[in-house]
């Protein structure tokens, strides 16, 4: 395997990325990057609907092209060609499925709907289908109450079924045209593989198991009394979804000769199963028992395992739990947050108007003693994920006075995210899952310091951080390398690739014992204001926290 390399392809929410491993000792060897050029960042949003998020799937296999293109030119600077890639791993955003004929071609793609958003991928942030999400909650719970134990007690509105029962309601003719939908992390190794019938594709258990309502406690998908209840036509959808998904234990597929001739690649190398791009990051950053990986971006995904043996795989409040979703012989459970980076981002495009960047504002932020801003804030702009489940929220902002500064206003939302992040932490340690290390990965975690110290303050907890910034295509990059040592007959645990590729930094933030103490007054107020605005039905009395905000300020 000396000098062999392989690919890990990452599909962002704005870009694509193509790391390169070496095969034989695990080092990264570069990495690349292309963003989707269409919509806004690559997003179609609507002026007239702010929760739309679609992409165009043109632009998903467009922007790959580039991607591997800079990367073979990369490559070459080495010394290497792509005829030396030996596998390929990919993830993707989820849920984003996109609506395909039953030769595998995007809606998108057909001349009759290259102008609708309906017929594009229907993106993981997209919410306008939380009235449909509200009323599968509701169908679980009245006749299949079984399948609320393994999504956390309520259905997402990011999610397969909800986003797929919208497209119905709303647009008949899109639904109609649709043969079925797919996960855009298994759409991405079909079109590799060159995959031209739909009913021949590979899905993946990730993307299955944590978005589609698939589980092996049923066998599998929703059966067909639960689907034709949510809508008799979303039959014809369950028709084509297979009886059994895969974990990365597998393959999807193997290169096809149109994509091998492109790139020079060599034609039948073994492509893994897809997976959920947090979930890639869990690998990338060694995901052991015991640890919990936070993945922070535009939003957050938080990574647990649970041992299949003992573990339990019903956790209230989580996004979901899956079975072998991140490694082999493991629940994967994963929690988060809808924003976290893009709390930031709108704080600096659309309140400062860029003339302040996040530098500067986090400069002026790490002057401020912990508390003296008398500022709370509730991290819900794009609704609540994890532990409410519910995308009909909004932020929140008390303490203002008119002495408030904008870099105060930063540190408060840099806060109510840690906050957020440790009542999910706190809720599942309360149902026994086990916590010993938080490890960080993500741009933020290495660019802002003052960010890991007051996550490290908040949760209470030694925050480490994975010693790169591209753990998610590192982590493909190790499905791909798993496919290439198993098609050689050389199997090899992830395991062993975790432990060969995946370090983290000497630095770690540890909390500061007297930081520590206020913001577990600041805490006490945050879950009155969480539990008061997102519990149906909590007593919360309002009128003294405003007075407590200013107490702590002058103290």
């Amino acid at each position: 395997m000396e000098n062999n390399i392989v690919l890990g392809i990452d599909f962002g929410s704005s870009a694509v990325r193509v790391l390169t491993l070496e095969l034989s000792t695990g080092n990264v060897l570069n990495s690349v990057e292309q963003t989707y050029e269409e919509g806004a960042n690559g997003v179609y949003v609507s002026e007239t609907d702010s929760l739309l998020a679609r992409q165009n799937a043109a632009d998903y296999v467009g922007s790959m092209k580039k991607a591997l293109a800079k990367a073979k030119v990369e490559n070459k600077k080495l010394g290497l060609e792509m005829s030396l890639v030996k596998g390929i791993g990919v993830d993707a955003t989820g849920s984003t499925p996109l609506p395909v004929t039953k030769e595998m071609i995007a809606l998108s793609s057909i001349e009759e709907f290259k102008n609708n958003l309906n017929a594009y991928a229907w993106m993981w942030k997209d919410h306008t289908s939380h009235k449909e999400a509200d009323f599968i909650t509701k169908v679980c719970g009245e006749i299949r109450p079984k399948y609320l134990d393994k999504i956390g007690g309520a259905y997402s509105s990011e999610w397969f079924w909800a986003k797929i029962l919208r497209c119905k309601n709303v647009d008949q003719k899109v639904f109609d045209a649709a043969y079925t939908w797919v996960e855009l992390s298994d759409y991405i190794p079909a079109v590799l593989g060159g995959v031209s019938d739909v009913d021949q594709l590979k899905r993946n258990v990730c993307a299955a198991g944590h978005k589609g309502l698939y589980s092996d406690d049923w066998n599998g998908f929703p059966d067909a009394e639960f689907i034709e209840t949510l809508h008799p036509d979303l039959l014809k959808v369950l028709n084509t979804l297979p009886k059994k998904t895969f974990s990365i234990e597998h393959n999807s597929g193997a290169l096809s000769k149109e994509w091998a001739d492109e790139f020079g690649l060599s034609e039948g190398i073994p492509i893994a199963m897809g997976i959920l791009d947090a979930h890639a990051g869990g690998i990338g950053s060694g995901i052991k028992e015991g640890s919990l990986v936070k993945i922070i971006g535009t939003s957050t995904c938080d990574l647990v395992l649970g041992d299949l043996q003992s573990g339990n795989s019903n956790i209230e409040g989580v996004a979901s739990v899956a079975t072998e979703s991140v490694l082999p012989g493991f629940y994967g459970i994963e929690s988060g947050q809808s924003a976290v980076g893009d709390i930031l981002n709108w704080f600096i495009k659309n309140v400062v108007k860029n003339t302040k960047s996040h530098g500067e504002l986090t400069e002026e932020a790490a002057q401020l003693k912990v508390g003296s801003s008398g500022l709370i804030a509730l991290d819900w702009n794009n609704g609540n994920r994890c532990i409410l489940s519910d995308s009909i929220l909004s932020g929140l902002i008390i303490g203002q006075s008119l002495q408030t500064k904008d870099f105060e206003i930063y540190r408060a939302l840099i806060e109510s995210t840690a906050f957020g992040a440790r009542v999910i932490i706190e809720d599942m340690e309360r149902q026994g899952v086990v916590i010993n290390d938080v490890v960080n990965c993500g741009g933020i975690t290495h660019k802002n310091p003052l960010f890991m110290q007051i996550y490290a303050d908040i949760i209470n907890k030694p925050m480490k951080i994975a010693a790169i910034d591209e753990t998610v295509a590192l982590g493909a990059a190790l499905m791909g390398a798993h496919s290439a040592f198993s098609e050689k007959g050389e199997p090899v645990s992830y395991t062993e690739l975790s432990d060969r590729s995946c370090k983290v930094l000497d630095k770690v933030y540890y909390p500061n014992t007297e930081n520590v103490a206020i913001y577990d007054q600041l805490y006490v107020i945050y879950k009155k204001l969480h539990d008061g605005f997102g519990v149906e039905g909590t007593q919360t009395d309002m009128y003294s926290i405003m007075k407590d905000l200013i107490q702590i300020k002058n103290n």
